[in-house]
């Protein structure tokens, strides 16, 4: 494995790595992705029942997967907290608890990266990008399980408090199946429009913080 993204939630491959997958499979490298939660706080848009939304959006994920042509592909069944804008309805049955209420998924993190040696761990910031405390957990146990095993990658905003030392920017037929990818994640459409609404140049533009690098490159890290 040269690229693993430890992420979550489904939809969060799409939204922060797309490109970047898509690209690393171009140049040859076997991609995976780890989800660590199945989205059970997610809207369901009326789409399921609350109770078969994390079966539904496992099945969201493997269809983003195979578009992304990732070679590994796991979701484990955290829970996933509620976000902190609001429980507004309909959202799945979730129990209020979260991903930093599971110290032990650092473990679970770290027996995957001894079982697939992967040479990148592709992971959000330490402020989650957006503050969602599942974010903030899941970089925070990547980063500790990642040490000794793997160089660690982050997917930062371009005004965020870490500097972008690499940036990719899509080419044409990458940001198709990085919009095709995302279109799968149907039960959340509105964080896709949000994010189109508010962030449009970040779906043809990535940029990433590789730790202990400085300086800007035009191109990845690989």
């Amino acid at each position: 494995m040269d690229l693993l993204v430890v992420v979550p939630h489904p939809d969060d491959e799409s939204f922060g790595a797309g490109g970047a997958l898509l690209l690393a499979k171009e140049a040859g490298l076997r991609t995976g992705v780890l989800t660590l939660t199945r989205g059970e706080a997610g809207r369901t848009l009326g789409l399921c029942p609350p109770e078969a939304l994390p079966e539904v959006r496992l099945q969201e994920l493997r269809r983003a997967a195979e578009i992304l042509g990732v070679d590994y592909l796991e979701a484990l069944s955290f829970p996933n907290a509620l976000p902190q804008e609001g429980v507004e309805a309909p959202r799945g049955a979730a129990t209020g608890r979260g991903l930093s209420d599971h110290p032990e998924a650092e473990g679970a993190i770290r027996e995957r990266l001894l079982a697939l040696r992967p040479r990148f761990v592709l992971t959000f910031p330490p402020d989650g990008i957006n503050g969602h405390p599942d974010h903030v957990a899941a970089s925070r146990y990547a980063l500790k399980a990642a040490q000794g095993l793997a160089q660690v990658v982050y997917f930062v905003r371009p005004e965020g408090p870490l500097p972008v030392t690499h940036r990719l920017r899509l080419p044409e037929w990458a940001l198709a199946r990085k919009l095709q990818a995302l279109a799968q994640h149907k039960t959340q459409a509105l964080s896709v429009l949000a994010f189109m609404e508010r962030h449009p140049q970040r779906l043809w533009t990535e940029t990433f913080h590789l730790l202990g690098a400085s300086g800007l490159r035009e191109g990845p890290w690989w």
